[in-house]
């Protein structure tokens, strides 16, 4: 019987099993960035500090010199010819939103359609703290109709109460872990999946801390208004519109819009004062919204980054390309000329914050969401202030940079009169800490 061989030792397993183990640890960091990062999928690290996406035009930038040189003037017409009263601020903001609309969001409806509403559901929530109301808004044109479920808390106060109005990701189910908030109408689910995702999401809505200290909060399913994928975005309100010149984001905003519409009418909240928020591409649709609607005391952007609070001309995190080639369903066909080309446009999203004036306006950020470029949301809202200063009121100071920097550090707040800022340590999400700021900012300039 012939005797096994010993099986032979090569040098090459050592460098092998190097290179395996190297793999495996680029492999949890990628996973790892895919937890921390909005679209992480798409990031790989680089050596010189610049994070690229796979292909070229879709890069993740974080270096480079800023250039302010073709910003557009706030205080100036079209025209060239100064604003300089109030007066003149209105035509300017009426100038900057029909540009918005042309060449960025595209044009919203402004009429041919009804809305109608239905009570679904009221009741008791919160231990008797809240009331919960949860209300089917229906958009109808000559081409049909299309539902929203808004889902409404307010305190159990007796008196109206200031209400802060947003879109959600996930489903009304999501926001709170309440067995009586009932399914959205977009993308219907089966019972055991609603019952797995409730309250999932309830940590970026805050809403017992809201109704203790007296505020409302109204949320509604995005993708009841458009679900946010290139193939089905047009499903639903869009479709009621001959060839609409809006997509998602227009659709999102025309979505708030509509459940103020419900808002302003409802004996239990204060008209006067209605919040919108938004985190990510729904803080677009909160700044595109809370630009376009005066009924909107208070505009809160939660990470918003590009085209939303975010200097589009920064050209960092996400770019003018990067944006309309990872998501062409989000803005009108025009936006989508300019190419990288964003000195070319003729406006940035400091108009877009200024046309908010002389309403108030909040922005917020995280030190390490570099995809929404914070420093880039903090020179905008900075850029923004002539407007506000022109109707008398108090603006963000350049005191509240630190001698060295460049924006507020992590952890810090600052605001004065209509304008608020935050930066938050972390990632791209809304915290408890993000709605402990909107909170106090609130309770000194929200409240009767």
């Amino acid at each position: 019987m012939k005797e096994k061989q010993r099986k032979k030792f090569h040098w090459w397993y050592i460098p092998l099993g190097i290179v395996l183990v190297l793999v495996l640890t680029a492999g949890g960091l990628v996973l790892w960035m895919h937890s921390m990062l909005p679209w992480p999928n798409m990031v790989a690290m680089t050596s010189n500090f610049q994070l690229e996406l796979s292909d070229p035009m879709r890069a993740y930038v974080v270096s480079g010199e800023r250039d302010y040189s073709t910003l557009p003037e706030v205080l100036a017409l079209q025209d060239g010819t100064g604003v300089e009263t109030p007066e003149d601020m209105a035509l300017r903001r009426a100038e900057v939103l029909d540009l918005f609309e042309k060449h960025v969001y595209g044009v919203l409806p402004k009429n041919g359609f009804e809305m109608s509403f239905e009570v679904m559901e009221e009741g008791e929530a919160l231990d008797g703290a809240a009331l919960r109301r949860q209300v089917k808004l229906t958009v109808t044109t000559d081409k049909g109709s299309s539902d929203a479920l808004l889902l409404l808390y307010l305190p159990n106060s007796g008196r109206p109460a200031p209400v802060v109005v947003g879109l959600n990701f996930n489903g009304n189910h999501t926001v709170l872990d309440d067995p009586a908030i009932l399914p959205s109408y977009a993308g219907k689910k089966d019972a055991a999946v609603l019952e797995e995702e409730r309250g999932g999401k309830a940590e970026r809505w805050a809403i017992e801390e809201a109704v203790a200290r007296g505020y409302g909060v109204a949320t509604i399913w995005c993708n009841d208004f458009a679900p946010d994928d290139a193939k089905a975005y047009s499903s639903r309100v869009i479709s009621l519109f001959d060839e609409p010149e809006f997509k998602a984001v227009g659709a999102w905003a025309f979505g708030i819009m509509r459940g103020v519409d419900y808002l302003v009418q409802d004996a239990d909240v204060d008209a006067a004062r209605i919040a919108d928020i938004g985190h990510s591409r729904l803080g677009k649709t909160a700044v595109w919204a809370g630009a376009n609607d005066e009924r909107i005391a208070l505009v809160i952007s939660n990470d918003s980054g590009n085209t939303g609070a975010s200097l589009t001309r920064e050209n960092r995190g996400e770019t003018l390309k990067s944006i309309n080639a990872l998501f062409p369903h989000w803005f009108c066909t025009k936006y989508k000329e300019y190419g990288a080309d964003a000195a070319s446009l003729p406006v940035d999203q400091h108009l877009l914050l200024a046309c908010i004036a002389p309403r108030r306006v909040y922005v917020a950020c995280a030190e390490g969401d570099l995809w929404a470029d914070p420093q880039g949301a903090w020179n905008s809202l900075m850029a923004s202030r002539p407007a506000f200063a022109l109707y008398g009121l108090d603006v963000l100071p350049d005191g509240c940079v630190a001698e060295g920097e460049t924006q507020p550090h992590a952890g810090q707040a600052c605001w004065s009169g209509a304008m608020g800022y935050h930066n938050r340590a972390g990632w791209h999400d809304v915290q408890r800490e993000d709605w402990e700021f909107y909170f106090q900012y609130m309770d000194e300039y929200l409240k009767a």
